[in-house]
C-alpha cells in the first residue's frame, strides 16, 4: 500500500494513541490495570508502552516503553505470536505479569516491573497462540502440530494434550495449524478451538479427542470468541465470505453471518468487546471495526490501515464515560495493531 494512503475514520471514533514502531507488530494486550499495553514484535521482543490514565486524547507517537527479551531470545529471534494476562477476577492477586509464546516453540512468563523471565516452557512446535481459563489458573497453547496443550499455571506442568485421534472414521480434532482458542466461561472443563482446517472443534479437557465439530471456518488468527453467558460463539475468519458469524454453543448451529457494510476484509482477529458489540479486524481491506449485534451495522471502523489488523484487545471504559457505566451502548475503549503501529481508541454511538 502506498505509505501516503490516507487512513478513514468514522466520525464516532475518538484517537486516543497513535503509538508508531520500529518494526511490524504481530500481537497485543493490555496489562492487567491496563497501565501497559504489551506488543509482540517479529524479533522476539515483547514491548511495553506506558499508558496515561487520566482519559484524555494523546497522539504522540514517543511513548514511555521498555522491552521484555532475555539472552535466549536475542541469540535466537523468533516473532511472538501470542502476548496475554491471566483474566482478571478477586480470588486472584494482580501478578503483574504477562505470558508471551514464540515461534520458536518458547512460551515465557515475564514479570515486566524488573524485566524478568519468571519461567521458560519449552515446546517441540512452533507455538501460535495461548489462551487463559476464565477462572482456574490453567492455559493452552495451539502449535502447527494441529494440537492443543493444557498447563496448570501454578505447577507449569502439562495437563493434557488435546488432538485427533488416529480413526479414519471421524475428525475429532484438527488436522492442520491451530491458531485460536477459547474456555467457555463458567466451564471448568469446555473449550473450543479453530484454524486451517475449516473446523471449529469443542473440547473437554477430561478427554483427548474433540467431542464435536462446525465446519466451514478457516482461522487465521485470534479470532474466536465465547459470549459471556457461553450460550453464543463468535467466529472472525480468513475467508471473503461469511467472515462474521455467530453459532449456538449448544447445538454448533448458524445463528446469523453478519454482512455490516460493502467493506468485506479477511479477518485474524475478533473478541466480544459485551453482549451488544463486537470488534474485529483483518486484512484485504486492511480495517479494524466496532458492530453492533442488535442493528447488525457497523458502530465505528478505520480502514486504509498501512498493515493488516493482527490483534485487538478490549481496554477500561474512558473516564468521561463514568457517568453512564450502566448503560449498555457504552463501549469500553479498544487496541489494535496495524502494520508498525498501535492504535487505541474510544468509539461511542453518535
Amino acid at each position: 500500500m502506498d505509505p501516503e494512503t490516507k487512513i478513514y475514520m468514522d466520525d464516532n471514533i475518538t484517537l486516543l494513541r497513535q503509538i508508531e514502531c520500529n518494526q511490524d507488530i504481530l500481537c497485543l494486550c493490555y496489562t492487567e490495570t491496563h497501565d501497559f499495553l504489551a506488543a509482540g514484535m517479529m524479533d522476539g521482543a515483547v514491548q511495553l508502552y506506558k499508558l496515561h490514565q487520566n482519559g484524555e486524547k494523546n497522539q504522540n507517537t514517543s511513548e514511555e516503553k521498555f522491552v521484555l527479551r532475555d539472552t535466549e531470545i536475542m541469540q535466537k529471534q523468533s516473532p511472538v505470536t501470542a502476548v496475554k494476562h491471566r483474566p482478571v477476577r478477586k480470588s486472584y492477586p494482580i501478578s503483574r505479569t504477562v505470558i508471551a509464546t514464540y515461534a520458536n516453540g518458547c512460551v515465557k512468563c515475564w514479570h515486566y516491573p524488573t524485566n524478568q523471565c519468571l519461567y521458560t516452557i519449552r515446546e517441540n512446535r512452533q507455538v501460535l497462540g495461548l489462551a487463559y481459563h476464565s477462572y482456574l489458573p490453567k492455559f493452552v497453547t495451539m502449535g502447527d502440530d494441529a494440537k492443543l496443550i493444557m498447563y496448570d499455571e501454578e505447577t507449569k506442568m502439562q495437563e493434557r494434550v488435546f488432538h485427533a485421534s488416529e480413526s479414519l472414521e471421524v475428525m475429532d480434532g484438527h488436522k492442520s495449524r491451530v491458531f485460536s482458542a477459547c474456555f467457555r466461561p463458567k466451564s471448568a472443563h469446555e473449550l473450543i478451538s479453530g484454524g486451517w482446517d475449516n473446523t471449529i472443534q469443542f473440547w473437554d479437557s477430561r478427554q483427548p479427542y474433540a467431542l464435536r465439530r462446525i465446519s466451514g471456518v478457516h482461522m487465521c488468527g485470534d479470532g474466536l470468541d465465547i459470549s459471556k453467558n457461553g450460550k453464543e460463539i463468535l467466529s472472525c475468519s480468513w475467508q471473503r465470505e461469511n467472515s462474521i458469524q455467530l453459532w449456538d454453543y449448544g447445538s454448533g448451529k448458524l445463528l446469523v453471518s453478519l454482512m455490516p457494510d460493502s467493506y468485506s476484509s479477511l479477518l485474524y482477529c475478533g473478541k466480544y468487546v459485551s453482549s451488544m458489540f463486537i470488534a474485529c479486524g483483518g486484512t484485504d481491506i486492511n480495517l479494524f471495526r466496532v458492530v453492533d449485534l442488535r442493528s447488525h451495522a457497523t458502530l465505528a471502523m478505520i480502514r486504509n490501515l498501512r498493515g493488516g489488523t493482527y490483534s485487538l484487545d478490549i481496554g477500561p471504559v474512558n473516564p468521561k464515560h463514568a457517568k453512564k457505566i450502566r448503560s449498555i451502548s457504552i463501549v469500553s475503549q479498544l487496541a489494535f495493531c496495524a502494520g508498525k503501529r498501535i492504535y487505541e481508541i474510544d468509539a461511542q454511538p453518535g
